[in-house]
């Protein structure tokens, strides 16, 4: 079998994370190496970051991962934006920023994630695309550099390639993705991502506690013992906090009253798709749960990993798909039958369940009554911009937030660094001007970094400003912005 010479990335001109210098084909010589061509949006890239982690720990000496990040949206080509998504999933490995694509055109790749695996003589010995099963994927890495050691082909440390990022700044919040009010405990609840914990706080921004050690895991417990990983959504009423526990796949229940945590549903494992019949939750394997939303009993769930939306029932503790295929598209109709992609964001309201549909850059509805599916805004997989107008005459691009009130939808355009409102009689959309133009007597202020979840409470929005690790207090009457927590 006759191999072809690994393409020299010819990127000096590009950005490098995580290296003291560019890096060349040259340089890689006795290692084996991982192309990971990713992009920081997608949910699939998203999902083989722990892969790779653990086999950068395994052969820490033998084996490079690159990261070759591949934008898709016109947001993912800011450097400082690769920066803050690095930051965020803690990526050690060297990444370098392939704005126009270019090594992904010199390597052929077609899709994301896609790994491409070159030998330390520099030549491609395969690639893979999609999701690898991560035992086989470690076993199959491990017999490479065993056989390869054998016969002396590996030479050098790859520890000396790398340059140890920049630990990231201390502040009260890291990265928080979404916000919930119980007005019942006059109360907000804050997912502080990536310390892993879930933050309450007052209504003057005071924080009332902090639930969870801070430390990656899924150990259930007091608020003191309890872990999670990297929560992104949650939901908040009579004393009950419910989360989605993203990167642990599973859906969590904070009891306030108790002062203990639960898991309700998810095993720990990545789940396949969800299923029409129901089944025990902490049985059943879910995928990437982003966002979670209450309503008469029924707690909803965006499985962003499969594309589906599901339910889980508080009474019987089942959980079974409520919409989707799972088919990663913009379909409407009835709901079994809809297809979704990379669901980011929940609210129901005036009997809809509403979503913000991330990689189609598109806001939808299922129909509580009825069960049909229906897109207010979006196109499709690679319709994106940002253009405000009347129902699919608007753009959005990448929205991962979503919250009803009074007859408008708030959206956190996360990619526009923006808040919009649909008007959701006559289906127009607008920018919130306050978003964009902040007036604020605070001198930090800033315009907003890829916001990830908004509510209005009374007539006021609360913005988790993400990149900003910060939640922003827009007074809509008066159009005056202050910093909540900072």
């Amino acid at each position: 079998m006759e191999f072809i010479h690994a393409p020299k990335f010819e990127a000096e001109d590009l950005a490098w994370f995580n290296v003291p210098k560019p890096l060349e084909i040259s340089d890689l010589k006795g290692k084996l190496v991982i192309l990971d061509f990713w992009t920081f949006c997608c949910i699939n890239c998203i999902h083989i970051i722990p892969t790779l982690k653990r086999l950068e720990e395994s052969f820490p000496n033998h084996l490079v991962v690159i990261g070759v990040h591949s934008p898709k949206f016109p947001s993912e080509k800011n450097p400082d934006n690769v920066r803050q998504a690095i930051a965020r999933y803690e990526i050690v490995h060297p990444v370098v920023h392939d704005p126009e694509l270019r090594i992904w055109k010199q390597y052929a790749i077609r899709a994301w994630p896609t790994m491409v695996f070159i030998d330390p003589e520099g030549y491609i010995l395969g690639q893979l695309s999609g999701e690898p099963d991560p035992d086989q994927m470690h076993a199959t890495i491990e017999k490479l550099i065993d056989d390869m050691k054998t016969k002396g082909r590996l030479e050098g440390d790859a520890a000396d390639l790398l340059e140890t990022p920049l630990s990231g700044q201390s502040s009260i919040l890291r990265f928080p993705a979404k916000i919930a009010y119980s007005e019942a405990d006059r109360e907000f609840a804050i997912t502080d991502s990536n310390h892993n914990q879930i933050v309450t706080a007052g209504r003057e921004g005071n924080i009332t506690r902090r639930i969870g050690s801070g430390n990656i895991g899924h150990r259930d417990g007091t608020f003191e013992d309890v872990e999670f990983f990297r929560p992104q959504g949650l939901c908040y009423m009579n004393g009950i906090i419910w989360v989605a526990d993203t990167e642990n796949h599973r859906i969590r229940m904070i009891d306030l009253i108790s002062g203990q945590v639960f898991t309700a549903a998810g095993t720990g494992n990545q789940g396949s798709f969800l299923k029409h019949e129901p089944t025990l939750g902490v049985q059943t394997a879910i995928s990437s749960p982003w966002d979670v939303a209450l309503h008469q009993g029924n707690l909803y769930f965006a499985n962003a990993g499969t594309h589906q939306i599901g339910v889980y029932h508080i009474d019987d503790g089942k959980l079974s798909c409520f919409a989707g295929t799972g088919q990663e598209a913009l379909v409407d109709g009835p709901r079994l039958k809809g297809a979704f992609a990379q669901p980011s964001g929940l609210s129901v309201g005036n009997g809809t369940l509403f979503l913000a549909d991330s990689e189609t850059s598109a806001i939808r509805g299922i129909h509580l009554n009825g069960g049909k599916v229906e897109t207010y805004v979006g196109t499709g997989l690679f319709d994106f911009g940002d253009r405000d107008g009347q129902g699919k005459d608007a753009i959005l691009q990448h929205p991962l937030g979503v919250h009803y009130s009074e007859g408008n939808l708030y959206i956190a355009d996360s990619y526009n660094h923006k808040i919009r409102v649909i008007d959701l009689k006559t289906h127009t959309v607008s920018t919130l001007k306050a978003s964009v133009d902040l007036v604020c007597d605070d001198a930090s202020c800033s315009r907003l970094g890829e916001p990830a979840g908004v509510i209005a409470v009374e007539s006021c929005l609360y913005v988790c400003d993400t990149n900003n690790h910060r939640v922003l207090k827009i007074d809509l009457k008066t159009g005056k912005t202050a910093v909540f927590i900072k």
